[in-house]
């Protein structure tokens, strides 16, 4: 096999998906984008190592290990973050990069981590035991799934991004961070959301959350910034994951009669069930989501169902930015859709990887972590495209307050 083809590595024999764009060397056909993997095939510890074929003889692999959900079923917000890690990829190897003088191109190997603690614990011992030398980590894992991993990353010494993770807990350590994340926190979202709506006159509501640890952590945040924000919360109700009968608990909150409702959930089967539900009991109290609400679900109930609702995140589709426009166009072209929230941190990781090796001059980790901790990049599809990384290592940008105009089919700035 040639140098630069991909090559397929696994604990279990398992199928690849049969959607999106092939790469053929050879007798290989290899899908090298992820989508509905059948249930139980894929291995916790499987691994998939793809290089685009060689565009030219000198380029050097730069080798990334990359532990992101590929399977399970928070697929559905997880998916953008994968298709964008590809497409970022692909763009990059296809020209390579200098760091030093010498020319480079991303060596991934893609690990499942199915956004499961145990499985994501599973996957990253795989990583460091397979990917050597490891230059950078991407460690695109859910917030149960990092917290848990994160330990094992601390002790190995890796250098890792994460743009995935709503959590603050990942990062760090404070002063001198390894792992960092270019994700907005729980807690920047609650903070802006909960001012917004006490300053346009929305001061009590009622909050329907999925009874998960990222649930928890939803409902802990907002309901912390509630209070400073004096926005009263008046009751929390929670349901169980993948559930798709909300009538009980929007007729419980009607009966609290508040100014708005928060929902949490990250499925958006269950957003879509907790839309039509709403819809049929007639209800007009404002709705306002989570930044896992996106173009996704208003594309599949319709955006009337949606129209008004708001919700908190560093991602905007509308945005004019040509950075925006152009990753949003290119991400049309290839996938069909708009990219979800997950999507534009993913593609910028790949993309503040190549700066901060080509600002360090070469491969030194230490020289690598010392740009990060001190670099503004720009240029990025998140927030306002600059980004810079705290003495915690969580990158510092704005939210954006949005709403869903069912009038331009779009989600546009809140007035």
């Amino acid at each position: 096999m040639t140098a630069g083809s991909p090559t397929l590595c696994t604990t279990k024999v398992w199928s690849l998906p049969h959607k999106f764009k092939r790469y053929h060397t050879g007798k290989l056909v290899m899908n090298v984008l992820f989508k509905r993997l059948a249930p139980g095939i894929l291995a916790a510890a499987a691994v998939v190592n793809f290089t685009m074929p060689a565009m030219a003889e000198d380029m050097t692999d730069l080798n990334v290990a990359l532990i992101t959900p590929m399977s399970g079923p928070s697929m559905g917000n997880q998916e953008p973050a994968v298709l964008s890690y590809r497409m970022a990829i692909d763009e990059i190897n296809k020209k390579g990069f200098e760091v030093g003088g010498k020319k480079y191109r991303f060596n991934v190997k893609w690990f499942d981590e199915e956004c499961k603690a145990t499985t994501a614990v599973t996957a990253t011992r795989a990583a460091l035991a397979q990917v050597k030398p490891m230059n950078i980590m991407w460690a695109a894992m859910c917030s149960n799934s990092s917290l848990a991993s994160r330990q094992i990353l601390l002790d190995a010494k890796v250098v890792a991004l994460n743009s995935v993770a709503g959590t603050s807990g990942f990062v760090g350590p404070v002063g001198d961070p390894m792992l960092f994340k270019n994700k907005e926190e729980f807690e920047w979202r609650a903070r802006d959301m909960t001012k917004y709506l006490g300053s346009r006159g929305l001061k009590k509501g009622v909050i329907i959350a999925v009874n998960s640890d990222w649930g928890h952590e939803s409902v802990k945040m907002f309901s912390k910034y509630a209070g400073q924000a004096d926005v009263q919360i008046l009751k929390s109700l929670n349901f169980d994951e993948q559930t798709e009968e909300f009538t009980t608990l929007l007729a419980q909150a009607r009966q609290l009669k508040p100014d708005f409702i928060f929902m949490a959930s990250q499925q958006i089967n269950e957003q879509v069930a907790f839309l039509r539900a709403y819809r049929q009991l007639g209800l007009k109290i404002r709705l306002v989501g989570e930044s896992t609400w996106t173009e996704d679900v208003a594309e599949k109930i319709g955006w009337e169902a949606m129209d008004g609702m708001l919700t908190a995140s560093a991602w905007l589709p509308s945005s004019p930015r040509s950075e925006v426009q152009e990753y949003v166009r290119k991400y049309r072209a290839l996938y069909g859709s708009v990219p979800g929230f997950n999507g534009p941190p993913a593609y910028d990781v790949a993309y503040i990887t190549v700066q901060a090796f080509q600002k360090a001059g070469s491969l030194d980790l230490e020289k690598f972590r010392a740009v990060l901790r001190n670099t503004e990049f720009t240029n990025l599809v998140s927030g306002t495209g600059k980004l810079r990384f705290d003495d915690r290592g969580q990158a510092m940008f704005d939210v954006t307050i949005s709403v869903f105009d069912a009038k331009k089919k779009q989600r546009v700035i809140a007035p």
